[in-house]
């Protein structure tokens, strides 16, 4: 177990972020009090589990911010990009570690994730149906045909991104809003009708060609383009909080538990996961998945977990 890293003290876990199975990411804040629209201390740590001690951590400060979203891009090459609320952008890596200029100099753009598909360039979504792909350092462009039919954007005080996954660049689907679900397909979107008007949170697709999506009413959406069904599920009244694919299954956190879509049925992962104050944020990729929330973390290599951080 590594040794506590002393800079993580007052700070909580916003996210954890899955970049190589040795190289791990975290957003987190300091929580001076609980109101969500509060800029707060944030800073970005990161890990390193096979380096010696004394470089397993490092930390990266970004300031005062609402919030910062994050992703492993790959494309135009391998960086972080963390997008703060207001969408400023802060880049490292690869010898890069500097804010870039703002996704849009558009006033009152707001984002709510950032995300690589299938190790791509970093895509970041908001409300409004914002959608811009990062293809440079500094050269956001924004992806939005087919989403303003007739150019209209004054009735969307219910429809808007929270979250954006795809089985590749030209074939995403978005979602947020009350039931505010579309389908990208190569340069255009569509709007995709779907057994729900509840609010869309998380969406996955998951490695066995489906779409998972869940709502603020617990329950999951899956299906792909036209098909669509709600899994139902009666085993935690708790608010999902992470959605991932790994090994080929679906996992769903809360607070307290985490969850598995198995054989079309919602029940408890049963993975073994290690004692701590919250599991909200889920990560996977190469191999790994990684537990993150409070200021504790754990990973799992599909045999063991290491408690990294207590």
């Amino acid at each position: 177990m590594t040794n506590r890293f002393e800079d993580l003290t007052g700070f909580e876990f916003s996210n954890v972020y899955v970049r190589t199975r040795n190289i791990i990411g975290f957003a987190a804040q300091r929580w001076p009090n609980t109101d969500p629209l509060e800029q707060r201390e944030t800073a970005i740590f990161f890990y390193y589990p096979d380096d010696p001690p004394e470089t397993k951590w490092a930390v990266r400060y970004l300031g005062q911010t609402v919030g910062v979203h994050g992703c492993a891009a790959f494309s135009p090459n391998e960086r972080w990009v963390f997008v703060a609320g207001d969408g400023e952008v802060y880049v490292v890596g690869q010898g890069d570690d500097e804010w870039e200029g703002a996704i849009s100099p558009r006033p009152n753009l707001y984002f709510s994730n950032a995300k690589s598909v299938r190790k791509g360039h970093a895509i970041a979504v908001g409300p409004n149906r914002k959608v811009f792909l990062r293809r440079l350092a500094n050269d956001w462009i924004q992806l939005e045909d087919g989403l303003f039919p007739d150019r209209d954007q004054s009735d969307l005080e219910f429809a808007g991104f929270r979250d954006i996954d795809g089985f590749s660049e030209t074939d995403m689907y978005a979602c947020g809003g009350r039931g505010d679900l579309w389908h990208f397909d190569r340069s255009t979107w569509r709007q995709i009708a779907i057994p729900t008007n509840a609010n869309l949170k998380n969406i996955c697709c998951a490695e066995d060609g489906l779409v998972y999506i869940t709502t603020a009413q617990r329950d999951i959406l899956r299906g792909r383009n036209a098909t669509w069904d709600v899994i139902g599920q009666d085993e935690t009244s708790d608010t999902f909080e992470s959605l991932v694919c790994y090994n080929k299954k679906v996992y769903i956190s809360t607070v307290s538990e985490i969850f598995v879509i198995d054989g079309g049925e919602f029940k408890p992962a049963n993975l073994g996961v290690p004692q701590m104050k919250s599991k909200a944020h889920l990560a996977s990729g190469d191999g790994i998945l990684v537990v993150a929330g409070s200021d504790q973390a754990a990973l799992y290599d599909g045999q063991k977990w290491d408690k990294f951080l207590e």
